[in-house]
Formats: structure tokens, sequence, C-alpha cells
């Protein structure tokens, strides 16, 4: 007369880690059918369009609207460096070209990088560096050392004459 106990019913497994629950990628069932393998190859070998802006384009701007602003800075390119070359005695052709291009960068929106250093290679070819702080401060130090020895050597012959 023993009667068997009820199994006791028990709560679905829990997983302790979600991220080690195998994946359900679209593309790995996709690929494990001949069908799927078929499909994918079609889709790899479909021609794209170029998305996005083109190379050499700036942020907010499109292709478009940027080959005006670009003819108008190469325009005022030519004339600036024609003036430079004229102020600064550049007959160099290729420098003049170099230059041109240089003011065309800085002119046109785009990378401030680019503009600055197009910028600083314009400043470096027309004008000189000007002359350190501590070259003109030493300077100045031994004129007034020299100065302080001027006056010392007249006065020092009139106060003993003096005497």
């Amino acid at each position: 007369m023993t009667q068997q106990r009820k199994a006791r019913v028990k709560s679905a497994k829990k997983t302790k880690f979600p991220q080690k629950a195998p994946k359900n990628n679209y593309f790995t069932t996709l690929m494990q059918t001949e069908e799927g393998r078929e499909l994918r190859k079609q889709w790899s070998n479909k021609p794209r369009k170029n998305a996005g802006r083109p190379k050499g384009v700036p942020d907010g701007y499109t292709k478009h609207d940027i080959e005006p602003l670009r003819a108008k800075a190469k325009k005022e390119a030519k004339e600036v460096v024609k003036i430079m070359a004229e102020k600064h005695n550049i007959e160099d052709e290729y420098s003049q070209e170099a230059l041109e291009t240089a003011v065309e960068i800085m002119r046109v929106p785009g990378e401030t990088r680019e503009r600055l250093s197009a910028a600083r290679l314009i400043l470096d070819y027309t004008k000189s560096k000007p002359v350190s702080k501590s070259e003109v401060a030493v300077s100045k130090a031994e004129d007034f050392l020299a100065s302080l020895l001027d006056e010392e050597s007249q006065d020092g012959p009139e106060t003993e004459a003096g005497s």
C-alpha cells in the first residue's frame, strides 16, 4: 500500500549568463541553407550607390554647393598671388602656383587644420619671422650696461678733478 508520490513541479531553468546563450544571427541562419547562401551571394555582388559626401567636400556642403565657392576662391587666389609676386619679388612659376593653391585652400571653407597650415605656409614664404624677444632683451641690457659704463667713465674724471 505504498503510494508513489507525485513528482514536484520544477521551475523553468534560468540562464545565469545570457551573453553565453546561442546567438540567433540572421545571416548565420541564412547561410545554413543553399537558397540562403545564393541570396547572400546576390546581395554581396549587387552594385552599390556611392553613399555619403564626395572626397574633399566639407561638412554642411554638397558637391554642387562647394564648386562655385571653389571657383571664386581660385580667381581671388590668382589675383592675390599676382600682388604678392610683385610685392615680394617672387619670380619662380612653381612657387607662385604653390602659393595660389595655398591661398585657395585658405579661402575655401573646410577643415580648420588644413586652412591653418595653408596660412602658415603663406606667412613663412612671404613674411620674415619677427626677432625673438630674448635677443631684444639681451641687446637692451647690453646697451644699458654700456651706457652706464660710458656715464661712469665721463663722470669719473670730473669728480676726481673737482676734489
